[in-house]
């Protein structure tokens, strides 16, 4: 939420992408939370990019509203969607607003590439966890992620015997 009130929604979608191929981030505000703008694509990299997006972490600066809202969006991607196990390549990025969503920054990336074989394997599959967070702390956005290392010698995390290496960091002095 902006100094003024006015809430912001990002979410993943794939609806701007040939056969849904790959997901895109959209944005939606409102001022009261029942009328909301129409959902607005968020271009970090150019339609039919073939990168994936998902698990988004917004934020507002407190300080900021309007069309002068200063937006930090981190993010995972996949910087190639068709991928299997063995190709995927799972990244951390950012992009930013400083006009209320109106233009953004392309993705800037600030962690990885990560195999899928160093992620923890859950009844759901292969999971970095929905740990993602964005926040603002004296004009300057804090991204809190996971990221997951090769530590456990080459073996695949969560099998027997193998210890899982995913920690939480963010990113020092912050993004603007």
């Amino acid at each position: 939420m902006d100094r003024l009130g006015t809430v912001y929604v990002v979410w993943q979608d794939c609806r701007f992408e040939k056969k849904c191929s790959a997901n895109d981030f959209v944005i939606s505000t409102s001022s009261d939370g029942l009328n909301w703008s129409p959902v607005k694509r968020i271009p970090v990299d150019p339609v039919r990019s073939g990168v994936d997006h998902f698990l988004p972490g917004l934020a507002v600066d407190p300080l900021t509203s309007g069309s002068s809202a200063h937006l930090v969006l981190a993010y995972y991607y996949y910087p190639k969607a068709k991928c299997d196990f063995s190709t995927c390549q799972l990244e951390m990025g950012y992009a930013s607003s400083r006009d209320g969503g109106a233009t953004w920054t392309t993705t800037t990336n600030i962690a990885g590439p990560m195999s899928l074989s160093w992620l923890a394997y859950t009844n759901e599959g292969w999971m970095v966890g929905d740990y993602i967070a964005t926040t603002f702390s004296g004009g300057v956005a804090f991204p809190i992620f996971e990221v997951a290392s090769s530590l456990h010698g080459g073996k695949q995390c969560g099998s027997l015997g193998v210890t899982c290496h995913e920690a939480t960091f963010t990113v020092a002095p912050g993004l603007n």
